[in-house]
């Protein structure tokens, strides 16, 4: 090429619009309950998340192996390296677990998802087997249209009110912390209800018994199974469930079943 046709090209290139990044993923994520803060009174919902990247790949491989580690508190991790900030909140250091954990499950997840599409854009593509064939399938899930959000149709800062024989009783959205908790402290789901209950239970001032997880094993089967039942019955945030696809190679229907680990590094 001639020095005059290089300039040419080059002046040509130059002068073209910067071009546009297209697909870029949001980064801001509005909460649907977010965190409080009592010493300012201030609710804080618009949190912003990163891609993660290989040391972050790395960090959580390592835990893998950890022994006892539960789902939650893999969650957590994830969680604590990839958002950046909940509204006036930085996410970093010592008290990054501890802020995602006051999080509500649904906001976890929504925060999750967004990590995700930061992550890999708004298209995830995994390897799957066919049950059938055992043929492999490259399966291309939409984040958007495969894990539907459901928002709440209450305001879940006031709480549930829960009518049982002991009165009118206000329940909290369980968050990280209470998960964790009673995924560690109980040995059957009796137990883990017991824990639930007393973490969840909000108390008017000066009311709160002196021991909840007691207050907690005295009440009824009926009201506890009513207090329970009024917990699990809230479903916020991404669903994650079944995602129907078929298999390319036989045309067989291929049901796929993920959880948040295998979406993010299957």
């Amino acid at each position: 090429m001639s020095t005059q046709a290089t300039a040419d090209a080059i002046n040509e290139a130059i002068s073209d619009p910067v071009p546009s990044m297209n697909g870029v993923p949001n980064t801001v994520v509005e909460l649907m309950r977010g965190i409080h803060t009592s010493a300012n009174d201030k609710w804080h919902t618009q949190a912003e998340v990163r891609e993660l990247n290989g040391e972050d790949e790395e960090y959580l491989a390592s835990l893998e192996n950890k022994k006892g580690l539960l789902y939650s508190e893999y969650m957590t991790a994830v969680l604590s390296r990839a958002v950046v900030r909940v509204g006036d909140l930085a996410i970093e250091g010592q008290n990054a677990n501890t802020l995602v954990n006051k999080l509500v499950l649904g906001d976890r997840d929504l925060l999750y998802l967004s990590i995700v599409r930061a992550t890999y854009g708004e298209e995830r593509t995994i390897k799957m087997s066919c049950l059938k064939c055992a043929a492999s399938n490259d399966v291309t899930l939409e984040l958007e249209n495969d894990f539907p959000i459901t928002y709440p149709d209450f305001d879940i800062r006031e709480g549930l009110k829960v009518e049982t024989s002991k009165g009118t009783v206000t329940l909290r959205l369980p968050n990280g912390e209470d998960t964790v908790e009673a995924n560690k402290s109980a040995k059957n789901d009796a137990e883990m209800n017991t824990v639930m209950i007393s973490r969840c239970t909000v108390w008017p001032e000066g009311e709160a018994p002196d021991n909840p997880l007691k207050w907690a094993r005295n009440l009824s089967i009926g009201d506890r199974r009513k207090l329970v039942d009024a917990l699990l019955a809230v479903e916020i945030g991404p669903k994650m469930g079944e995602v129907e696809t078929q298999c390319a190679s036989c045309g067989e229907d291929m049901p796929i079943l993920l959880d948040w680990v295998s979406l993010l590094f299957s």
